[in-house]
């Protein structure tokens, strides 16, 4: 916060602060009281619709809420947001948002939006794929008493495979036999699926901020720490470098869709200069580019030629010329 970065901080119950209620009330004040001055925004709650979180009822959860209408009382300019479920179990987030204590009311609707766990963002639950779930979460947001209209999705990435233990979606210890349905995915997929996140939740206009988690771990982030003396920044860290190089201040104007997975975004930049993000979801979706442009940059920021067709890392293409809006 001294260095000007914006700052959101987590409170993370356990079973013990549902069973010591005085516990969990003196963590939150002592919490609050020291980072209220220097912080955007805390976030309430992780994954409380996960038993093995700790909140085994709603009834638990709306306790759990208690400390923070007297903070709020104590602290007017905070900015506070849950309920952090997690997954798209949105019914869960319906009832908490329903039952909330008086007093305490979300500045903004948070969720750990993790899509599809076994392959890209685009890929639907029916006819929920990430941007209708982004859509259908800021109508709850909308709709609800207890937030704000605004969302943040306040966790997300996906498990990289042969990672073991380490591993957020398998035991934590080693088990015998071949693993069926590995969810994982390879770490060049996992840029290509961050970098497209990023872009469908931001640009959806629903989503005003997407944290990824996390920097450093061995089995999902963006920095792998296996070696203590020498981290390794995977793909994904250079994809998200030159994402926030090429567009992380730029306004989105619009999307074009070809063929069956050919996605264009465009943005402007600060500068009025204007840069097309593209990628194709679909493998064998042979759609070229069909606009002109000033030079071609792979998912690193590096100059490359024109794609015959567009592949799963996505692309940009500077002073675009021919872009129909």
């Amino acid at each position: 916060a001294g260095e000007g970065r914006s700052v959101a901080v987590a409170l993370v119950q356990d079973r013990r602060a549902v069973t010591h209620p005085q516990a969990w009330r003196e963590f939150v004040g002592l919490t609050l009281e020291r980072l209220h001055a220097c912080v955007d925004w805390v976030e309430i709650g992780h994954a409380v619709n996960r038993v093995k979180w700790g909140i085994w009822t709603l009834r638990e959860h709306r306790t759990l809420l208690a400390p923070i209408a007297e903070s709020r009382a104590r602290y007017p300019d905070l900015r506070i947001m849950g309920p952090a479920g997690i997954d798209f179990e949105y019914p869960f987030v319906l009832a908490a948002l329903s039952r909330m204590p008086e007093g305490c009311r979300f500045d903004a609707l948070s969720h750990h939006l993790y899509v599809d766990r076994r392959g890209a963002p685009e890929n639907p639950q029916g006819p929920f794929a990430l941007l209708e779930k982004c859509a259908l979460a800021r109508a709850i947001a909308k709709w609800s008493h207890g937030c704000e209209d605004r969302l943040i999705i306040s966790e997300t990435n996906w498990p990289l495979r042969d990672t073991g233990v380490w591993s957020p979606v398998v035991s934590p210890y080693d088990t015998p036999g071949i693993r069926h349905n590995d969810p994982s995915v390879d770490e060049d997929e996992y840029a290509a699926y961050m970098i497209r996140y990023l872009l469908i939740a931001l640009c959806s206009g629903m989503a005003e901020r997407v944290y990824w988690w996390q920097l450093t771990a061995r089995g999902f982030g963006l920095v792998d720490d296996h070696d203590p003396e020498d981290w390794r920044g995977r793909p994904a860290y250079r994809a998200l470098s030159a994402f926030l190089r090429q567009v992380g201040e730029a306004t989105f104007i619009t999307r074009r869709e070809l063929g069956s997975g050919t996605r264009f975004y465009l943005v402007r930049r600060p500068d009025e200069s204007r840069v097309v993000v593209g990628y194709s979801s679909v493998a064998g979706d042979h759609c070229g580019v069909p606009f002109g442009y000033g030079r071609a940059l792979d998912a690193y920021g590096e100059p490359c030629p024109a794609p015959d067709t567009m592949p799963g890392l996505p692309m940009y293409f500077e002073d675009p010329e021919g872009f129909a809006l």
